[in-house]
């Protein structure tokens, strides 16, 4: 241990949830120094994790997929079944996963359970993750298996053109396994669910799980399927318009049918209900307030990521006991701050920048 890691660790045993810009403030360094002294004090084992180094207990566990995701666009026009000048890059996804670093990204100890492979793209997972604090003690590894892997091709104009889904370790994530995390999860505050999950393992979780609040990430329209016969279950709910027909076998077309849609969610025992309308904002009800809310966006560069940032705050905000408007508005903030980023986790997400966001709009 090095004398600026032991001063780290020192600040950390006496604060275990002392936030990464205090202890920068504290030993005058950036926040990024602080960043890699406890990434590296994580690889030596002398903590586990951001905010707990001798408790395994979490405040969130977020429970879904992790990926990486290739692209590859070309330079000109295309050229099929040929090989084509232009550009690749790769990003770390995944809904469970993005809204784990997420979490973090907002100073919220988090807990993440996903599938990993034995490969390089797992530990790109692994290295983001320990960079982040984020425990990933619980994941399970499959040495002889691909990591979760999505690569897609873009035209000269950023249009796709074809792509390929190599997702079906997400499908390890069965009951036998979650079977084994059972006890940890339930002493979380907030457990997360992403839709990616095979349906049985969801319908396990939510039977099994009493004491941790569940959230529920819809995903798609597809996936949202899978948690339809167990939605009196879950906590709180994030879907879009049509998830939302989905899971309630009805069409949904004026704002009176949004705000019948809330209600029959709460009728199931939902507490809380955001159904989000894209570029309108969102609707929210938990029956002690319900009211639509428009979004806080004046530049759209990237959509990709922003439901897993709101998601992300709506936790940050029930763990925080934010109310009405408040609550809102923070999911909005930081669904704004996303899309006005290139990158899928804004790295300039942060509760400071979340406010000054709902400030200025």
């Amino acid at each position: 241990m090095t004398e600026r890691e032991h001063e780290v660790f020192n600040l950390i045993e006496k604060d275990p949830m002392i936030s990464q810009a205090k202890l920068a403030a504290m030993l005058g360094i950036t926040r990024a120094s602080v960043g890699v002294h406890i990434s590296n004090l994580m690889k030596k084992g002398f903590i586990k994790g951001k905010g707990y180094i001798t408790n395994t207990e979490h405040p969130v566990t977020v429970i879904g997929g992790a990926n990486v995701d290739y692209q590859g666009k070309s330079d000109r026009l295309m050229i099929m079944a040929d090989s084509n000048p232009g550009k690749i890059n790769h990003a770390l996804g995944g809904v469970g996963r993005n809204i784990a670093e997420n979490l973090s990204m907002l100073e919220v100890p988090v807990r993440l359970i996903t599938a990993m492979g034995g490969d390089a793209e797992a530990l790109m997972v692994r290295d983001n993750a320990v960079e982040r604090g984020i425990d990933i003690e619980d994941c399970l590894i499959l040495a002889n298996e691909r990591t979760s892997t999505y690569l897609y091709i873009l035209d000269h104009l950023g249009d796709m053109v074809t792509a390929v889904s190599d997702m079906s370790i997400t499908s390890r994530l069965n009951e036998d396994f979650l079977r084994t995390k059972l006890m940890k999860i339930d002493k979380s505050a907030y457990t997360v669910i992403d839709a990616n999950l095979p349906e049985a393992s969801i319908h396990f979780l939510v039977r099994h799980l009493q004491n941790t609040k569940l959230i529920f990430d819809t995903v798609s329209t597809t996936k949202a399927l899978r948690g339809k016969a167990v939605l009196d279950g879950f906590y709180g709910i994030k879907p879009n318009l049509i998830e939302a027909e989905v899971l309630l076998d009805r069409k949904i077309l004026t704002d009176k049918d949004i705000e019948l849609a809330g209600q029959a969610f709460l009728d199931m025992g939902i507490k809380k209900v955001f159904i989000t309308l894209g570029k309108k904002g969102v609707y929210f009800t938990d029956g002690e307030h319900s009211f639509f809310r428009s979004s806080k966006v004046s530049e759209v560069v990237n959509v990709t990521g922003a439901g897993d940032a709101f998601t992300a705050a709506m936790v940050f905000g029930l763990q925080h006991q934010l109310k009405g408007l408040d609550f809102v508005d923070f999911c909005l903030g930081a669904s704004g701050v996303t899309v006005m980023s290139k990158d899928t986790i804004a790295r300039n997400l942060s509760v400071d920048n979340i406010k000054q966001m709902i400030k200025e709009s």
